[in-house]
């Protein structure tokens, strides 16, 4: 049993290879291994040459802030550039299949991509062919890079600026019909202040007309004046009746007592409400209306502030609505690219000779191990 495991550790150990033994059998490889290598580099060169190249257009845009918070009180962003949200839609624009059939059909994409687009499966290809050249992504600082590839520089290009003004008409058409119910809204936001500062309006003049106060500030004050002087004349007019009846003026004590009853009276006017006189200037109605108008001339005056607002939003948003500013912002030009971009020829006849030597290597090892074995004694066992 021993010898045959020491007979079993023997054959593996000769076909056990070391690290002088691979360096040997290389070395002694070396020219074919060179050759192959060399070769596959050549060979990779030639049908590099055969592969066409293309020129690839770059532009980086932004969307331009078209949404704002209804009424302006609270906006989210007034800067120049949409929120992220706007970029995203942007992007779902640029990569969205009406903007891909608008570039197959423009620029005769199946003709020039060589692809029978007379079946649904041809024009399939044709619209992938172009996605392959085409990509939209968002950079590190949420703008968005566009680009394009083709065979000729300056129709990548051209490409790339059709694509732009697509993508521009996309926005208009997508963000219309939002624009025109926020227009809407706008309108029927002022329509129902309006009403609702008519209603208060009317509910103040009832008011006004009831207890007879016009300006609340104006009438307080005349009414504390003429309560202190109207006490004041009453208080007067007592003490020299006192008087007159002392010497025993009878005609000065009827003089005062008629002015002491008009000064009652005039008092009671101011206090209460008077059965027979309406009076403006009544303190018992002041009283009972004051807070009522004042309330109500609070609404009015915050109304007639919030109605002034959004005229203001709604005068600016409707200029916005209606103009023909671009909905994109154009960061970087379009520029008709000056190096070709495909195929990296270098890469590629570097990577070719990569491979070409490890493969060459490991039929290397494949051999030498060959060599080793004695097939007739595996064939024989």
């Amino acid at each position: 049993m021993m010898e045959e495991n020491n007979l079993a550790a023997a054959k593996k150990q000769e076909l056990a290879f070391s690290l002088l033994e691979v360096i040997g059998s290389l070395w002694r490889w070396k020219k074919g291994l060179i050759i192959f290598v060399i070769s596959a580099m050549v060979l990779t060169a030639v049908v590099s040459l055969m592969i066409p190249n293309y020129y690839k257009a770059q532009v980086t845009i932004m969307p331009a802030n078209e949404e704002k918070d209804l009424f302006g009180s609270q906006t989210k962003n007034n800067g120049l550039y949409g929120d992220e949200d706007a970029v995203d839609r942007s992007i779902i624009f640029a990569n969205s299949s009406p903007l891909v059939a608008f570039m197959v059909d423009s620029f005769k994409l199946a003709e020039r991509y060589a692809i029978n687009a007379a079946t649904p499966k041809g024009e399939y290809k044709v619209a992938q062919r172009f996605r392959k050249l085409y990509q939209v992504k968002k950079n590190e600082f949420s703008g968005i890079e566009i680009s394009l590839e083709d065979r000729d520089a300056a129709k990548a290009a051209e490409m790339l600026g059709a694509v732009l003004a697509k993508l521009e008409a996309i926005h208009k058409r997508a963000t219309g019909p939002s624009k025109r119910q926020l227009l809407g809204t706008y309108e029927q936001a002022l329509k129902d202040k309006r009403e609702e500062l008519r209603r208060i309006s009317d509910s103040l003049y009832i008011l006004r007309a009831r207890y007879k106060i016009y300006d609340v500030k104006r009438q307080g004050e005349l009414l504390a004046s003429a309560l202190v002087k109207t006490q004041a004349k009453l208080a007067e007019g007592e003490a020299k009746m006192q008087a007159f009846k002392l010497v025993g003026r009878k005609d000065s004590v009827a003089v005062i007592s008629a002015q002491i009853a008009g000064y009652r009276e005039q008092l009671k006017q101011l206090n209460e409400e008077s059965d027979t006189i309406q009076s403006a200037i009544n303190l018992k109605a002041y009283n009972e209306g004051r807070e009522r108008i004042l309330a109500y001339e609070n609404e009015v005056e915050n109304l007639t502030d919030d109605i002034g607002e959004i005229r203001s939003e709604f005068a600016k948003f409707k200029a916005q609505a209606a103009s023909q500013a671009s909905s994109i912002i154009v960061l970087e030009e379009v520029e008709v690219p000056k190096v070709k971009s495909y195929p990296r020829r270098s890469l590629f006849v570097l990577g070719a000779g990569v491979l070409a030597l490890i493969i060459g290597v490991m039929a290397v090892l494949v051999l030498e191990l060959n060599r080793k074995i004695d097939w007739k004694e595996v064939l024989n066992a």
